[in-house]
């Protein structure tokens, strides 16, 4: 229903750049919507009769920028699936009235009233998320850059080159010398690329050796300390790197600049099925609880 009715949304907005799937929990995959779910839609003129259920997948989890949870059980299963997910996964009841409770009961199994109430509830929370896709946009082509008290001046030439090729930016911080070796930056930056309110992330240390180990103890965080624009390509291409490092102590701002628009410019060349990409996600799991 909620795939439905959130089409039918995207559509009549002539909204074209946002795809929307659906998943359960506890499906096999391939089933009908219920008749209760097809006739409350049909009330509101959304065609569920070709809808087929497919299964919550860690390959689907990757996929999506956003996850809408309707119950808190559903969000603890996205994160026993795919422990990176977590930062970008909501209760979709997070968009509706403040006033309504979090969790949007699953009508399955009860007389058609229930659908409605359910439909109505749906219909009321895509309507506030709806509203908040342009900022939601916005935030995800940001790109987040951080650094240590050592590299403050590097990191404010990367922003200004950044700015100057028209890209959107955050700065994390620092912005003097109070810093010291406090891992704020590293954390700001990772955990704003994992919930996907940042495209990416460039974190700047004296080394880059501390920035990249702490980004990579993020879930979802994929951080490559890169020399050259050859190690940023491949970093990118090969390993869909997420967070760039770089050592202040080793570069002039050029050889930055050189390398970021590398980074940047390269596209992942592998797809959501990649081993190596599922490898680094199980690994988030087997170790996100230690």
């Amino acid at each position: 229903m909620a795939e439905g009715l959130l089409k039918r949304m995207l559509r009549e907005g002539k909204v074209d750049n946002v795809s929307v799937r659906s998943a359960g929990t506890m499906t096999g995959g391939g089933s009908p919507a219920s008749e209760g779910a097809q006739a409350v839609c049909r009330e509101v003129d959304v065609d569920l009769s070709e809808h087929r259920s497919s299964p919550l997948t860690g390959s689907l989890l990757s996929w999506a920028d956003i996850i809408l949870c309707m119950e808190h059980h559903h969000a603890a299963r996205v994160s026993e699936l795919a422990p990176s997910a977590s930062a970008k996964t909501h209760l979709l009841a997070e968009f509706g009235p403040p006033e309504e409770s979090l969790e949007i009961t699953d009508p399955v199994g009860m007389p058609t009233s229930y659908y409605r109430v359910c439909r109505d509830q749906l219909f009321g929370c895509l309507r506030g998320l709806y509203e908040h896709l342009p900022k939601l946009r916005n935030r995800q082509e940001t790109i987040a850059v951080g650094c240590d008290e050592k590299s403050v001046e590097l990191k404010n030439m990367v922003c200004k080159h950044l700015q100057e090729k028209g890209k959107e930016i955050e700065d994390c911080g620092p912005f003097g010398m109070e810093g010291g070796d406090d891992p704020s930056a590293a954390i700001d930056v990772g955990r704003k690329v994992a919930a996907r309110l940042a495209s990416f992330g460039i974190l700047i240390g004296a080394s880059g050796v501390g920035m990249s180990i702490a980004a990579n103890k993020i879930p979802g965080i994929r951080a490559a300390l890169c020399a050259d624009p050859d190690y940023a390509e491949q970093s990118r291409a090969f390993h869909d790197v997420n967070v760039l490092c770089l050592g202040s102590n080793f570069l002039e701002p050029d050889d930055a600049a050189l390398i970021i628009d590398s980074w940047l410019g390269t596209q992942y060349s592998g797809g959501e099925e990649s081993v190596a990409l599922q490898v680094f996600d199980q690994l988030d799991g087997v170790f996100s609880d230690r």
